[in-house]
């Protein structure tokens, strides 16, 4: 499978992946994501995933809306605002595990405007495959923002130095049969969950 047939298939899924508006579909669309991005020869770093993913939440939760659940102190903790923030989380980290299993460094645009996508796409899979570890224990000591963005610096430092035209990662380039059948079969299914029929859910 050629790397267009790749971004093809992601961009065929993703229409279907934001349009659904049930929580516990998406949970399932994103954990069988999860499991054929692992199958495909990924990496799933729990760290990162959980502090993005509890991040969004908790910026949701600052904005109450809907039913009130409980209370910390004076301020309210809703339901509305936890069902968005889990959504919107779902979402965001679903679309980078959905570019990081159909975007590929060996991606080739026509033209100048084709060109610049696939630069924009080859530095994005070296940065999401980058295999630095997070001083998570100085966080304490320094804050986290300042470790954040000298985390970031890092890695952009390290791109220029070692002339990262020439990085490589260890998934694989071509899908297999079987799990080009899964990937074909998450995407009908999930363009058929977004019918009428499937709205209580």
């Amino acid at each position: 499978m050629t790397p267009e047939q790749k971004l093809f298939l992601g961009l065929l899924f993703i229409p279907a992946y934001l349009l659904q508006d049930s929580i516990i579909i998406r949970v399932f669309q994103f954990i069988l994501l999860i499991i054929i991005y692992l199958l495909n020869g990924g990496k799933f770093k729990i760290l990162p995933n959980i502090m993005l993913f509890s991040g969004i939440i908790f910026a949701y939760i600052l904005i109450p809306a809907g039913k009130v659940i409980f209370l910390v102190g004076k301020f309210p903790v809703t339901q509305g605002s936890i069902n968005s923030g889990l959504t919107r989380a779902l979402m965001l980290i679903g679309l980078i595990y959905i570019s990081r299993l159909t975007v590929s460094s060996k991606l080739k645009l026509k033209g100048q405007m084709g060109n610049m996508f696939g630069r924009v796409f080859y530095y994005f899979e070296a940065i999401t495959e980058w295999k630095g570890s997070f001083p998570i224990r100085k966080i304490y000591k320094n804050g986290y923002i300042d470790i954040l963005v000298k985390y970031i610096d890092n890695i952009l430092i390290t791109f220029e130095n070692k002339n990262y035209p020439n990085y490589k990662v260890d998934r694989k380039e071509n899908l297999s049969l079987f799990l080009l059948f899964v990937i074909i079969l998450l995407i009908l299914a999930s363009y058929i969950l977004l019918l009428p029929l499937f709205k209580i859910i």
